[in-house]
């Protein structure tokens, strides 16, 4: 009952937090609205948990190796906390880095084998999706508006970029399923859980995203940098295929590390202003969150019997 309590929450921290980084920047360029991304969220994240093909929940569940359903409760409930004080802050954090902080928490604790290959591998894709984003978000920008300035007519202009960004999202949102919701779903599938619990935990995840994302949304859509339509696309899609060029692989990366650093490499190459601090201080969350998560879950594992 622990474990089904802690992934509840989990997943439900994942749509207070990760949401943002599938739709931020559509409610951010105003194309759609808080409610409708909701929706947008609800439907492509459970699509993309029951039907997505990834590695990750594989590359998840064979680090819990060991670990017995309260020691995997107690990882999931820090990385949930850990995520649920960031949001408070409207601070889009990584939940994929809590849960593989409290995993190595949880193998230092109970004496378990550190895979340090593993991890060394996921933590280069950390560092890597972000600029990778960035680089693939000036590209496709720079094809993207070229291709518009040969469009005359400025409602097929307005038509166009609004499904563009509705698709991105779209996308985006299927990505959060196969992606982040597989670190959870890996986890519970350690433990003998079925498939239909992937159909639970994205409406957990949707529950998430409807009462407790606004501040975050806000947060990747217009505190970053301004964005309209065009640099919305951009980013979101370009952050898109970040990940899922890392799903392919089987590493667990951070969507909102992606969406972070296609959203600052667009602004930075229009030239726009770019909140630096407010840069550093969500990069500097990325560094706490492992941190902060399997430091919780090694103390809990300490303290409770």
């Amino acid at each position: 009952m622990m474990l089904i309590a802690a992934a509840f929450f989990m997943a439900w921290a994942v749509g207070a937090n990760d949401s943002a980084k599938a739709v931020g920047t559509a409610v951010g360029s105003d194309v759609i609205g808080f409610k409708q991304a909701v929706l947008l969220i609800s439907i492509f994240t459970t699509l993309g948990a029951v039907f997505g093909h990834s590695a990750v929940s594989g590359t998840v569940r064979g680090l819990a190796q060991g670990m017995n359903p309260p020691s995997v409760g107690v990882v999931l409930f820090s990385a949930a906390f850990t995520v649920t004080m960031a949001s408070l802050r409207g601070i889009p954090i990584s939940t994929t880095q809590s849960i593989i902080g409290g995993l190595i928490g949880a193998s230092l604790r109970l004496a378990l084998p550190v895979q340090w290959l593993i991890f060394g591998k996921i933590a280069l894709a950390w560092v890597l999706s972000p600029l990778l984003a960035a680089i693939f978000a000036i590209m496709v920008y720079r094809i993207y508006s070229h291709i518009l300035k040969r469009m005359h007519e400025i409602g097929t202009i307005e038509l166009t970029q609004k499904w563009l960004v509705f698709i991105s999202a779209s996308f985006a949102a299927f990505n959060l399923g196969t992606n982040e919701l597989s670190n959870v779903i890996g986890l519970s599938q350690a433990l003998g859980f079925g498939g239909y619990f992937r159909v639970i935990l994205a409406l957990s995840l949707a529950f998430g995203a409807l009462s407790f994302s606004y501040e975050v949304i806000m947060t990747v859509g217009r505190n970053i940098s301004p964005l309209g339509p065009t640099s919305a696309f951009s980013s979101q899609f370009a952050s898109s295929l970040a990940v899922s060029l890392a799903n392919s692989f089987g590493l667990p990366v951070s969507s909102g590390q992606a969406v972070v650093g296609a959203v600052a490499g667009v602004g930075a190459h229009k030239g726009e202003r770019i909140n630096k601090r407010l840069l550093l201080g969500i990069m500097e969350s990325w560094i706490l969150a492992p941190l902060a998560s399997g430091t919780l879950t090694y103390v809990l594992l300490s303290i409770l019997p």
